[in-house]
């Protein structure tokens, strides 16, 4: 379970952290938001879905998983095993959430650190301040997630243009074990191709376009998905860990790695 608490030089002054080097903070994650930078890169390798947050705003999110707090892209060793991962998940022990009510405005994000992440700690390899401020490695995490704040909100907007439109439909995705996923939409590809001239263009104006056909296309990830799941779920643990901690160990910030 991920604690994030607002980064100050009172929590994190003695701390240290580490570049994260699996991905067991993804363990719970089946769903998570893309932006719209990073689409055509997630629709090569996973299903895309409409999905709303706790707060009610409908998002477009890569499926990780086929049940709900199942993360079918990992193995054993807590290694991803999709061939894209999502830029928000590359982030880890960092994420820009909004403060407190009592210490800010809803609208604005504050740097946070999972203080629970095995990463951070008093050994970890590089320090979260220089003094008073960020330290550089943090400063460029920082304005990382500034960028992909900024391009999640447009998307949201891109997303919001195509539920107007009447575009999104409910989309059940069945499992073998009876427990499927739910409360999520995809494009309706009749009603796309019914579309006049005049909501089409302004779709397209809007981004909304781009993202309706990548979702569409993306639908194709499924099936490898299912047999991802399949694979994984007839696994026993790996009982050898000798090399547990190999494999990604640095923080990429193209989207589209």
């Amino acid at each position: 379970m991920s604690r994030y608490i607002p980064l100050s030089p009172q929590r994190f002054g003695e701390l240290r952290w580490q570049r994260f080097r699996d991905y067991r903070h993804t363990l719970g994650v089946h769903l998570t938001p893309v932006a719209a930078p990073e689409v055509s890169a997630a629709a090569a390798h996973l299903p895309l879905a409409f999905a709303r947050d706790a707060q009610g705003k409908r998002l477009l999110c890569a499926l990780t998983g086929l049940r709900e707090g199942v993360n079918h892209c990992l193995d054993a060793r807590q290694a991803w095993l999709a061939g894209y991962t999502p830029a928000l998940l590359r982030s880890h022990p960092f994420r820009l959430l909004p403060p407190p009510p009592e210490k800010g405005e809803a609208h604005q994000r504050v740097l946070c650190v999972d203080i629970d992440s095995p990463w951070v700690g008093p050994d970890g390899d590089q320090a979260f301040l220089d003094g008073e401020r960020m330290s550089p490695a943090v400063e460029e995490i920082f304005q990382f997630l500034g960028q992909l704040a900024q391009h999640l909100a447009r998307t949201e907007q891109a997303v919001a243009a195509l539920e107007t439109a009447g575009l999104l439909i409910p989309w059940t995705i069945e499992d073998e074990q009876d427990q499927p996923l739910r409360g999520l939409q995809r494009v309706d590809e009749t009603a796309l191709a019914k579309l006049d001239a005049e909501p089409l263009a302004e779709l397209h104006r809007q981004g909304a376009l781009a993202l309706a056909y990548a979702q569409m296309v993306s639908t194709h990830q499924l099936p490898a998905l299912q047999t991802r799941a399949r694979q994984l779920e007839r696994q026993a643990p790996r009982e050898d860990l000798g090399d547990f901690f190999g494999g990604q160990s640095e923080l990429q910030f193209d989207f589209n790695q």
